[in-house]
């Protein structure tokens, strides 16, 4: 038997005569993801938006040092866009 190397990949030798094999079944990945890691995500999302809502009331988002980073980070993305 004979092998072949084709990108990276190695296959046998043809042996029905140079008739390509036929595929039987199709594979596909699957991903689940159970209830409770969906409810922990969302804990977790709730959370993050309430810091950021007693963040806002506190006026943490005023001071100048904030204000300058996102600045910065608008500019960075705008040029970047051109």
């Amino acid at each position: 038997m004979r092998i072949n190397e084709i990108s990276g990949k190695i296959f046998p030798q043809e042996e029905n005569g140079g008739k390509k094999a036929q595929r039987t079944e199709s594979k596909k990945d699957k991903i689940e993801i159970s209830s409770q890691a969906k409810e922990l995500c969302e804990l977790k999302r709730v959370e993050k938006i309430e810091s950021v809502r007693k963040k806002v009331e506190l006026g943490f988002y005023n001071s100048d040092d904030i204000i300058s980073k996102v600045a910065e980070k608008i500019y960075k993305i705008l040029k970047n866009d051109r």
